[in-house]
């Protein structure tokens, strides 16, 4: 999981990935804690393994949450993995 506060991916980076990257640039919604907090994301790319995710601000967003993703059924489990 990729997180950028703000912004999309900006720089070209070294390709590591076994698997190809879909862009999507979709909707989607952060869901964490016990009281079911809920933050607004943008879904920018997916891979089976992944996804590049970015919000206005990572502020209090923890390490694992769950996101829905727009025109998909369910959520998908996801950790933060790095973040710029």
């Amino acid at each position: 999981m990729v997180l950028t506060p703000g912004k999309p991916l900006a720089e070209p980076m070294l390709e590591r990935r076994t698997d190809p990257r879909v862009s999507t640039n979709r909707r989607g919604l952060i869901k964490f804690g016990p009281r079911g907090q809920q933050l607004p994301c943008t879904v920018h790319d997916l891979t089976r393994q992944g996804a590049g995710l970015s919000v206005g601000s990572a502020f209090g967003l923890p390490q694992a949450f769950w996101v829905t993703i727009d025109g998909e059924v369910g959520s998908r489990y996801c950790r933060v993995i790095w973040t710029d």
